[in-house]
Order: structure tokens, then C-alpha cells, then sequence
């Protein structure tokens, strides 16, 4: 009888041991696969339970019909008490039904552990984007946001008559025309952060993303004009930023066509955009949540800086409010690639707009416009400026 249970022990502990060699090596295979860094991860096994936080809302086609109500926030806030929620060190968690499939890379930076030159990066970010503000308009869709500000900069798809695609600015005059060129002009420098704040992160979701960059010929960010060389750090055409306690419905980017979206939280000073370490900061709560596999990123225990790589347009995810501040943010700002300007940069590939009146909203188009000229103007000089630079490629190639 000792001998049986002795035997089935140790069969027991064989497999254990199989089992625990199996997960590691799987993990080990990820790992290289995605380019994470080689320093200490926390993996996670989480499980699929779809969840409603906002059940008393009805939805049309996948969008909400209204906002929550002050009651109907205090509900979800009840309900999540039970997630699994993330707060320090480099975490990786997988989907339960793939196990090939990550769900999000989420590490946390002590502010303390920044270097003066990662501060610095990290400041010109956030002031760069607060200064945006200044032209261009709020995201205004209660189906995209529930409460406080979402912004975009960078190019996107035109819903002007013959603007093929073209940048997020909105009319200004000409007294602030040079401010406007002096402030976009830093836009290059910006792009390089971001980008290698996203490669070192993760390599491979970098590269797939900066591949469909290629693929489709797709302005960068910072390109100031259509058809710039592409920088290592290249990743998205557009930025999307959030202030002001912003929090959104759970939802699927669904028009993404990149397979991972890299979002950066950092805290902030709200007058006007400057980085703030942990002991002014007092801003609580406002979790980024993953409601169908019930966990999230905890923000109450940010001593610093969160990135996060996730699957946006597979995984349901939302943000909740964050408590108000007098004199700070919590900035939320993020890069992926949409199908609706890669649609418009392929057709314009593929040769779909033929008219001598096509062109691009470019930095320059919007340079000109502001003088108050008619739009059809800045238009030929766009057409005209461009002619100009193919051609100079082209007698230099030939």
C-alpha cells in the first residue's frame, strides 16, 4: 500500500514537473516571438467570462444610445471590485482560447527608476500634445467617449470635396500661422520617442505595425507632407490623446487593421502639459479595463509611467473616470493604424484619383489656407509643390 501511494506520487510529480516545463518553454516561445525584454515577467492566466458593466444601456449596431448615468458609473465600479487588477512590473497576459494570442504587454516604470534623459522625452511628449490643443478640435461621439476629452493629431481619412486624405487641424488665421509651423515642426521628434518607447516595449508588434506602414504607404505622424521617406521609428500615422477624467464605453476597434495598438499613460500638470512625479500627483482610480476577462490596469499604486501593447480591435476594453483634479491629468495617448486612411493611401496608390483638383491637406495646405485665401488656391500650390518633388526624385533616380 506505502508503495502504490508512493508510486502514484511520484507520477503525480512527473507530470507536474512535464506540465510546469511545457508552460515555461511556451512562454519562453512568446517571448521571443514578440521581442519582449529580457529582465523578469509576470505572466498571467486569466479566464473568457463575458461581462456587461452597462447592461441598463441599450446599444445600436455595437454603439451605445446614450451615457451612463452617475448611478449606473457607481454599478460598474461595484461590479469590477472582483477583477484582477495590475499595478507594478512587466506583465504579459494571454487569452485563455489562444494560447498563442496575447492579450496586452503591460509594464510599470517607477518614476524614480527614469532617467533625466527619459524625463526629458517624456516632458516634450506631453507638453507637445497639450499644446495641440490649440488646432484642433475635440473628439465629439458619445459612441467613442463618455466623459472628459479625446484628441487626434496626425493624418486621417478627408471628407472634403477633393481632399484625398489629409492631417487633424482645424481653421486658424494668420496670426497664429507661425506659431502653428514652429509647433508641428517638433512633430518628428515626437515620433521618434513614441516609436521607440513602442519597439522597446515589444519588437514584433512594432515591426507589424511599421511593415503595414510600408505596405500601404501611410504618412508617419510626423510627416508634414505626403510621401516622406519612412524613419526607423515610423509606427502610426496618428496619435490619439485623452485629458480630463475621460472614460468610454467597453468596445472593439474594430476599424483597426493593426494587429496591436501601444498606449502610454503618464501624469500630468492640467495648466500647462509638464510631467509631475509622485508626490504632487492625487489623482485615484480611473482603471483601463479588460471587462470579458475581468482584469485591469490599477492607476491608485502609479508611481510613474504605464505602457501597454494590446490586441484593440480583438479584445473588448474601456477606461473608467478617474477622480477630478484642480492641477492635474492623467494623460492616456495612443498609435494604430485605422482602415479608413489605409483605404485612401491605397486608392491613391492604385491611381483611383485622376482629378487635376485632388490633393493633400497637408501641413502647408493648412500653412496657405490660413491666410484666408480660397481653399482651391492652396489646393494647386499643394498640387505644384508635390509635382515638383517627384519630379526632383525622379531626374535624381534617372
Amino acid at each position: 500500500m506505502i508503495y502504490y501511494r508512493t508510486h502514484n506520487q511520484s507520477k503525480k510529480e512527473a507530470k507536474c514537473r512535464c506540465k510546469q516545463k511545457q508552460e515555461q518553454n511556451s512562454r519562453n516561445t512568446l517571448q521571443e516571438q514578440n521581442g519582449l525584454p529580457d529582465h523578469s515577467t509576470i505572466w498571467h492566466r486569466v479566464k473568457f467570462s463575458p461581462h456587461n458593466l452597462f447592461s441598463s444601456i441599450p446599444w445600436l449596431k455595437d454603439k451605445p444610445t446614450r451615457c451612463p448615468t452617475p448611478k449606473e458609473i457607481e454599478s460598474a465600479f461595484k461590479q469590477i471590485q472582483s477583477y484582477r487588477f495590475i499595478h507594478s512590473g512587466l506583465n504579459v497576459v494571454r487569452d485563455p482560447l489562444d494560447e498563442d494570442s496575447i492579450i496586452s504587454i503591460i509594464e510599470f516604470t517607477p518614476f524614480h527608476k527614469l532617467t533625466s534623459m527619459e524625463k526629458d522625452d517624456l516632458n516634450f511628449v506631453s507638453t507637445f500634445l497639450h499644446d495641440s490643443k490649440r488646432f484642433i478640435s475635440p473628439v465629439a461621439s458619445c459612441s467613442r467617449v463618455w466623459g472628459g476629452l479625446m484628441w487626434a493629431i496626425g493624418w486621417r481619412k478627408s471628407y472634403d470635396e477633393n481632399q484625398m486624405f489629409g492631417r487633424y487641424i482645424k481653421q486658424f488665421g494668420p496670426e497664429d500661422r507661425t506659431a502653428f509651423d514652429s509647433h508641428y515642426r517638433k512633430s518628428s521628434r515626437v515620433g521618434e520617442i513614441i516609436g521607440n518607447l513602442f519597439k522597446n516595449l515589444a519588437q514584433d508588434p512594432f515591426r507589424k505595425n511599421q511593415n503595414l506602414m510600408k505596405k500601404f504607404n501611410l504618412p508617419s505622424f510626423a510627416d508634414l507632407s505626403y510621401g516622406e521617406l519612412p524613419e526607423d521609428s515610423t509606427c502610426s500615422p496618428h496619435i490619439t490623446f485623452t485629458t480630463k477624467s475621460f472614460f468610454n464605453p467597453p468596445h472593439i476597434d474594430s476599424e483597426d487593421i493593426s494587429q496591436f495598438a501601444f498606449v502610454l499613460f503618464l501624469p500630468t500638470r492640467s495648466s500647462d502639459g509638464t510631467l509631475v512625479d509622485d508626490s504632487e500627483f492625487d489623482i485615484t482610480s480611473g482603471p483601463f479595463l479588460f471587462p470579458d476577462h475581468k482584469f485591469g490596469i490599477d492607476f491608485d499604486h502609479q508611481h510613474g509611467i504605464v505602457k501597454m501593447i494590446w490586441q484593440a480591435n480583438k479584445y473588448t476594453h474601456c477606461t473608467m473616470p478617474h477622480s477630478i483634479s484642480q492641477d492635474f491629468f492623467q494623460l492616456g495617448m495612443s498609435v494604430q493604424i485605422n482602415s479608413s486612411l489605409t483605404n485612401a493611401c491605397d486608392r491613391y496608390r492604385k491611381g483611383f484619383y485622376t482629378k487635376a483638383a485632388h490633393y493633400f491637406g497637408d501641413h502647408f495646405f493648412y500653412m496657405f489656407r490660413s491666410l484666408q485665401k480660397k481653399c482651391l488656391i492652396a489646393s494647386v500650390v499643394s498640387l505644384l509643390f508635390y509635382f515638383t518633388l517627384f519630379l526632383f526624385i525622379f531626374l535624381i533616380s534617372t
